[in-house]
């Protein structure tokens, strides 16, 4: 059994994200929020493959964007994130 290492504990989740490319002109990658804390998140993706260790993310329906690390991924399409304070 793991023990959970969080610093801070998750809400369950279900809404929609996307990552942004605020510097380029790319098409953002779609995602859903499977849990959500103060200090990161837990994505589901199509495929994780071509995700960067850094970018930003837009939850729909919050009008902000979360600059996020890659704690974990769990291929083929889960990962962690660490929102980073800028």
């Amino acid at each position: 059994m793991s023990v959970d290492q969080r610093q801070f504990p998750r809400s369950p989740g279900d809404n929609q994200a996307a990552i942004v490319f605020v510097k380029k002109n790319g098409q953002p990658i779609m995602c859903t929020v499977a849990d959500i804390s103060e200090g990161g998140a837990g994505l589901t993706f199509v495929n994780i493959a071509d995700i960067p260790e850094t970018f930003w993310l837009e939850v729909k329906g919050t009008n902000n964007l979360r600059k996020c690390k890659v704690a974990w991924r769990a291929a083929p399409n889960r990962m962690g994130v660490q929102f980073i304070d800028e």
